[in-house]
């Protein structure tokens, strides 16, 4: 008979339940995706036909394959500890090594069979770099000068206006 170890999963402090529980497998925590993967990545695609999934999060990309040790982030092809796989209808990833890669610090308590991720704060867009910045010329700053506002016409309203058509005259000569 196969000892399974059940591992506590917290996530920002904040513990994690689901009814497929992480397991450790030779040595790494294996956990679903669904819900736990979908804690950590902003962005997750699926290609079923080729098995394969992507997690992304805050620029940081990590693809994995089921059956493969190696995952590939957007710079290199990283080894995995276990491969992916499927359990009872649910892909079952290598977590600690999955939260790394998209930038989660990881602490696992072997005493307590608990994992600890602690993820960094999203990026917003007030403390994205610009691309381009901008400061205003150098030497004398044109001044803007309004033109002195025309003072009102008084306008009548409600008289016929003078016919502008000519008239023309019969000579009688």
């Amino acid at each position: 008979m196969i000892a399974v170890l059940i591992v506590t999963v917290l996530v920002n402090g904040s513990l994690v339940a689901t009814s497929l529980p992480a397991q450790l497998v030779d040595g790494t925590v294996a956990a679903p995706v669904d819900p736990f993967v979908r804690l950590i990545a902003r962005r997750i695609t699926a290609d079923d036909a080729r098995g394969r999934l992507t997690f992304e999060r805050d620029g940081r990309c990590l693809t994995v394959v089921l059956g493969s040790r190696s995952a590939r982030t957007r710079s290199s092809t990283e080894p995995l500890p276990i491969a992916p796989y499927v359990r009872d209808g649910r892909v079952i990833i290598p977590l600690a090594a999955t939260a790394r890669a998209l930038g989660a610090a990881v602490r696992y308590d072997a005493a307590a069979k608990r994992i600890e991720i602690v993820l960094p704060p999203l990026a917003s867009l007030s403390t994205v770099a610009p691309v381009a910045s901008w400061a205003p010329p150098s030497g004398p700053l044109a001044t803007f000068t309004p033109e002195p506002t025309p003072a009102p016409r008084a306008t009548l309203t409600g008289v016929p206006r003078p016919r502008r058509t000519p008239i023309l005259l019969e000579d009688d000569s």
